[in-house]
């Protein structure tokens, strides 16, 4: 492997990136077997063919692997090779189980690092990789020019590809049939991997195990995510690796790792999550407590970690989208810009929100998580009078619920999104009842799953079963992006019981922890009124006006959740009480 090597840090050299397509979907259906079929291939197949086309691997990377030539069409004809022995060797099994590589070729000047090669001219042909055909190769106009009439294959433009980081576009080309769609890579769910913890003051190791067992299983309960099976993470027990090392090995984009330290009948366990790519520490926490019931202990600081590491996965990704120009976000990329602009709850933010996620479904008409969260997003323009045509807002929320509702399989976020959309602009809280505990079934560590439960618990004027969900979210999610909703939905069920100044003290504080949520308003009008506190009612009335000039009774009518009128009568006599018109 280290026969061809230079030793100058800069160089010009022919960079291979490959890639196994649907690695993600392989693994889940058979680790064992994939994982044995992949050392096969690395040793019979890429090993000696790099070797005897004078090139070296740079590096493996669990799916995929970096090598670099000497020669452009030594390069090239190594790529056919790989292509063509890989597909006899696949040819016995059937097609969605075949291991099929995605490679990129690009001649460019790297800097060497040691064994390893960095620069531009890498990510060019990464970018390359991931756009070309299964089973086929991509290459860069530089490398079309060295070879063009030295191999026996047709070379096709693909047209100018965008690459990230880079100002300019580069012109792409595919060797022999295959055909591209720059942008419409098929999407994967980020895979994390949870490694075996260190644990301090203990003969044995049985409680971080355990405790390990427990992350990785709560933690495979959440759908944007995939989880690496504990048989592979336990390769690295008692090992010291760096993350970025563990995540070429086992193709995971995140890792967790932890210690646990006992003292007489006290234990501290500390957990972190880093990213696999840069190695970036992207959220940590301590956990102290009794080690009086193990199992439950166990269960609740796992419960308690996933809680937190799927929001944080979900900020690593939203940041990496957010870095694609948006002309360049895959389908993808374009549901995951979509979260910021969709919790900041701000109408143009919202209005932000619906045109990505309709752009990610013009990109990929069968992207059902963009349509569930546009369902939800309406629902929101409807319910906090972001527009002046709310039942338009809520018809398309129905609309994309329902259409979504079909295909949506058990995507726990996607089935929550459709219950919000449902509960907020209808009246079949049964059926969004139904999708919540189908959600919390397939990821009971969802905050958001519990919130939405809560909510669907007060439009059924279950008041005492909504507090409880409320309280569940804050547990599993205190720093929550809707944090102030969790305030919300516990004051509306307090005024519902007629507890009036608990109620008003909650939407107080909601008000406070999402400033800018004027829509409130509304229900601190309505309580202080009921309550008889006067003055406080005319003060919320005011700010009300100031934010929705001309609001009237039938426009809240037509715009809040129809079981407020329809069930909760209390609410709207007393923002009749609290002087806003009928008409």
């Amino acid at each position: 492997m280290d026969d061809f090597r230079e030793l100058d840090i800069r160089r010009l050299t022919t960079i291979v990136a490959a890639d196994l397509a649907a690695y993600s979907r392989l693994i889940a259906e058979d680790e064992e077997g994939v994982i044995s079929r992949l050392r096969i291939v690395w040793s019979k197949v890429v090993s000696p063919l790099v070797r005897d086309a004078g090139g070296r691997v740079v590096k493996t990377m669990g799916d995929g692997f970096l090598a670099e030539f000497p020669s452009p069409i030594e390069a090239t004809r190594c790529a056919l090779a790989i292509q063509e022995k890989m597909a006899t060797q696949e040819a016995g099994r059937a097609e969605h189980n075949q291991l099929c590589f995605r490679i990129g070729v690009h001649l460019g000047d790297v800097v060497a690092v040691g064994d390893d090669i960095f620069g531009d001219a890498v990510n060019v042909a990464a970018r390359l990789e991931a756009i070309s055909p299964v089973g086929g190769i991509c290459i860069s106009r530089a490398m079309r020019d060295q070879i063009k009439g030295r191999i026996d294959a047709d070379l096709n433009s693909v047209g100018e590809v965008s690459v990230k980081n880079l100002p300019d576009p580069i012109e792409a080309w595919v060797v022999g049939e295959g055909i591209v769609q720059p942008g419409q890579k098929n999407e994967v769910a980020p895979a994390v991997v949870v490694l075996p913890f260190d644990e301090i003051g203990a003969e044995d190791s049985f409680f971080a195990d355990g405790i390990v067992d427990e992350i990785t299983s709560a933690l495979s309960t959440a759908s944007d995510i995939t989880v690496i099976a504990r048989q592979s993470a336990f390769i690295f027990k008692g090992r010291v690796a760096e993350v970025r090392e563990v995540g070429r090995e086992l193709g995971a984009r995140y890792v967790v790792t932890g210690s646990i330290r006992r003292a007489g009948s006290r234990v501290r366990i500390s957990v972190q999550l880093s990213s696999a790519k840069t190695g970036a520490n992207l959220w940590s926490q301590r956990y102290d407590d009794d080690l009086d019931d193990l199992f439950e202990l166990q269960d609740r600081v796992a419960s308690q970690v996933a809680g937190a590491i799927s929001p944080s996965i979900r900020a690593s990704e939203i940041a990496d989208a957010r870095a694609v120009a948006p002309r360049d976000r895959r389908a993808y990329e374009l549901y995951m810009s979509a979260f910021p602009h969709f919790w900041k709850h701000r109408r143009e933010e919202n209005e932000r929100a619906i045109e990505l996620l309709s752009l990610a479904i013009k990109r990929d008409g069968d992207n059902i998580r963009a349509q569930a969260l546009r369902a939800w997003a309406y629902a929101q323009q409807a319910t906090y009078m972001w527009n002046d045509t709310p039942l338009v807002s809520r018809e398309n929320a129905q609309a994309d619920a329902k259409s979504a509702m079909l295909s949506v399989g058990d995507h726990a976020p996607s089935l929550v999104a459709i219950a919000a959309a449902l509960g907020m602009t209808g009246l079949d809280h049964d059926r969004a009842g139904q999708l919540l505990e189908r959600a919390l079934s397939l990821d009971p560590n969802s905050a958001w799953g519990w919130m939405r439960l809560g909510w669907n618990n007060v439009y059924r004027k279950e008041i005492a079963a909504g507090l409880a969900a409320f309280d569940r979210a804050e547990t599993l999610s205190p720093r929550d992006p809707f944090f102030f909703n969790f305030q919300f939905g516990r004051a509306y069920a307090l005024g519902l019981a007629e507890n009036y100044d608990e109620a008003i003290r909650l939407v107080k504080l909601g008000l406070t922890a999402g400033p800018g949520v004027t829509w409130a308003y509304r229900d601190l009008a309505s309580f202080c009124a009921n309550a008889g506190r006067k003055e406080e009612a005319d003060d919320a009335v005011a700010a009300l006006m100031q934010s929705y000039p001309g609001l009237t009774i039938k426009r809240v009518v037509d715009s809040m959740p129809p079981a407020t009128h329809a069930r909760h009568q209390m609410f709207i006599d007393g923002l009749r009480q609290a002087g806003v018109p009928e008409e």
